[in-house]
Parts: C-alpha cells; structure tokens; sequence
C-alpha cells in the first residue's frame, strides 16, 4: 500500500501531521498530479490511497480534482474543512472522510483498505449504500510526532487541541475536551527540529497563553515559562502568543508576559477584539468586552510588547452602527500603541455562522485602512475575494451535485 499524499504550494502542515503517525510502517510519497502518479504505480501493481488535507480555501480550489481522483482510487479527505462539511466530501465521492483525531483514523483506514473489513474506522464518515455511516469517536493524547519525514515537513508543534470558549465562526471548540502535549514530548519534538535545521521553534494552540491551564480558561504563568525554558535548552528559539498561537485578550496579563518574556525570540503579542459591537459580540460569542482588549493593550505595551489586535468586519448581521463602533475602537487603540491586524470575515462550514451571508464590505473600513497603513496588517481584499468565492463555489456545488447520477463512489 502506498500512501499518494496530495501538496500544495504553501505550507503542508495538516499533510505532514497527518502521515506522521503512518510513515514508518507504509511508504508515502509526495504527489503535485495525484490523478497521473496514482496512474503510474498502478500499472505498477501497487495499491495506493490518495490523501488530502483540505482547509475550505484549499478546497474550493481543488473540489472537481477530488471529485476526479475519488471517481478512479480511493481517496482519504481530512482537515478542518472535512470536519466541518463531511457530507459533501462524500457526494464528490470521497471514501473516508477524517472528523476527527486523525492519528486514530489514518492507521486504521489503511490498515482496512490493506486487510479489509466491515466496520468504519474510527473518527471517520463513509458512504455504505449510499448513506453515510460514521465510525465510532476515539480522542488522542497529543503525544505523536508532528514533522514528516518522508515529505521533509516541519510543522509548528500542536501543544494544544480544542477550546473551551465557543466563538461562532471559529470550529476547534469542537475537537473534544482539551488536551495539551506533554512538556517532556514537547522536548523530544524540539529536538528533533533543532537537529534538522529549525531552530525557530513555533506552536499550535488556539489559545497560546493557556498551554497547561487547570480550566482551560485561566493561565498557567508557571506552565508557560517551563515550555518555552525547556525549548530553549535544548537549542531551540521559541515563538509563542503570535502566529499561529495567537491568545486572547483576558490571558495577556503582567503575570504571563514576565513568565514569558525572558523566553520568547517575539516582541509581538497577537489577540482577538473581532468588533466593538456589543450586539456582535454577543452574536460571535466571544466571551469578553472591549474593555479587556484595551486593558491586554496597556499590559503589553507597558511590558515591552506590540499588541497587534485583530478585528474581522462584514460579520453576518453588521450594521453601520456596528461599523462605527468598531472603527472608533480601532482609532483608539491605534493611539495607544497598537496595530490592527484586519480581516474580512471568511464563512466555514462546520461553524454556527455557516448559512449566513457576510456583509457588504463597509467603505468605513477601506478608509481607516488608507489612514493607517503603517498600522494595519493582514489580507483585507484578498478575504473579501475569498469569502466571495466560498459562497460562490458553494453554489456551484449544488448545481454540480443536483446534475450526478451516479452513487457515491466506492473505489477500492
């Protein structure tokens, strides 16, 4: 059995995770053209599976190459946007659709196709019959190795998986209970990066600052300085609170930026407002208040660090009061130091936003842009064009799925 994993230009992070866990037992290969390569061994003799790791704006891309390849080998889809829309993976005619730990899922679903068997494997949704027939739900310690070796992939270290809070546009809230890497795995990993060359050592989390936190909720200053102190003992310049570990306001207090301080190779601290809006706030649940944004803004600059704060416009049910509030914001944190990282909001399936529109892009945030622009950061029209084409290829979809008349494929 060999294993097609299908990469992108651009980071592979999801792929080099997911193969991780797999590499030492079935030989993966590397494939920009899984449609030809899956051809060649073939003729080869060689059974193969094709993987792909898909966030949404990779799929709305690559869809009809799926739906390609699906219809000729049997492909393995996982990634947040298989979590978030299984369903329709299935319809292009997907055989495994991952929704959740994949460590669990991947060995078993290449141990079925090598050995075969009845039972979906774990964490996975298949179609049997035409209907979808999920396996049972098994959660993981975060104690796999994260870099692959057979795609020379080195991804930020997960050091921690779900969230307690539920914001609405967001999905990692619903990978289970959260768990956190173990400190002495931590190690092992960093070492291994060192060793290959990648010193800048950076982590996964949804919330940085809360690595080892008792509730999931409350920082762990005794936590945080021993992960990033053992990092830098062994050779390694860690990157922690800035992307893709990027905090909440509530969690950047003086207690935590002094634990971490002496050990991170950043200046910048990045952290959510999203919007001014009460009413917005409310709808995203965010669990916080603009007060705490701008009280995480005084702690940072006060303790030698950039705050770049984040702010997402066209949220579904934004008004132009909503507009103004959040602008006037901005202005004021502009003034106390901080940068504004802005985007435009980016529908996901899998979101309890899913199904609502984005509003129109508001010319009150084009304008604040143009006035600060040494100050704000981010993709602000790419986002727009992006958030339309999801909605658009969505659209098309159904148009596509409507004309299919045949089943949902069971290459083998």
């Amino acid at each position: 059995m060999i294993l097609l994993a299908r990469l992108y230009e651009g980071p592979n992070n999801g792929m080099a995770y997911a193969v991780a866990p797999v590499e030492d037992r079935y030989r993966v290969l590397p494939t920009r053209d899984p449609l030809a390569d899956a051809a060649a061994l073939s003729q080869k003799g060689e059974r193969v599976l094709v993987l792909y790791s898909l966030s949404t704006p990779v799929f709305i891309e690559q869809w009809r190459e799926i739906a390609e390849v699906a219809s000729r080998y049997p492909v393995v889809a996982g990634g947040p946007h298989a979590v978030g829309d299984p369903l329709t993976l299935l319809k292009l005619g997907v055989k495994y659709v991952v929704v959740g730990d994949g460590e669990a899922a991947l060995p078993a679903i290449v141990e079925r196709e090598a050995e075969g068997g009845e039972e979906p494997p774990p964490n996975t949704i298949t179609a049997v019959d035409g209907r979808p027939r999920a396996g049972r739900r098994v959660y993981v310690e975060l104690v796999h190795r994260t870099y692959s070796r057979s795609l020379e992939v080195y991804p930020p270290i997960e050091i921690m998986r779900s969230c307690v809070y539920r914001c609405a546009f967001c999905q990692t809230w619903a990978q289970g209970r959260v768990r956190f890497r173990p400190l002495e795995n931590v190690v092992e990993l960093a070492k291994a990066y060192v060793a290959a060359g990648h010193r800048a050592i950076r982590f996964i989390a949804p919330v940085g600052f809360l690595y080892g936190s008792p509730d999931g909720r409350t920082p762990s200053p005794d936590a945080l300085a021993a992960l990033l102190k053992a990092v830098r003992e062994v050779g390694g310049v860690p990157h922690l609170g800035t992307f893709p570990s990027e905090t909440r306001p509530e969690t950047v207090t003086r207690d935590v930026l002094k634990a971490v301080k002496p050990y991170v190779a950043n200046r910048r601290i990045s952290f959510g407002l999203q919007t001014a809006s009460d009413k917005l706030l409310k709808l995203t649940k965010r669990d916080h208040d603009v007060a705490a944004v701008e009280e995480a803004v005084k702690t940072a600059v006060s303790m030698g660090f950039k705050p770049v704060v984040d702010v997402i416009g066209g949220l579904p049910g934004e008004e132009e009061d909503d507009v103004v509030k959040t602008v006037r914001e901005m202005e004021k944190l502009v003034a106390m130091g901080a940068n504004i990282r802005m985007h435009y909001y980016i529908p996901l399936p899998g979101t309890p936003l899913w199904g609502r529109r984005p509003a129109p892009p508001h010319p009150l945030y084009e304008q604040f842009i143009k006035r600060h622009r040494r100050k704000v950061e981010g993709y602000w029209r790419e986002q727009i064009e992006l958030s339309r084409r999801i909605v658009e290829t969505y659209r098309e979809l159904d148009v596509y799925l409507r004309a299919r008349t045949t089943p949902s494929s069971t290459a083998s």
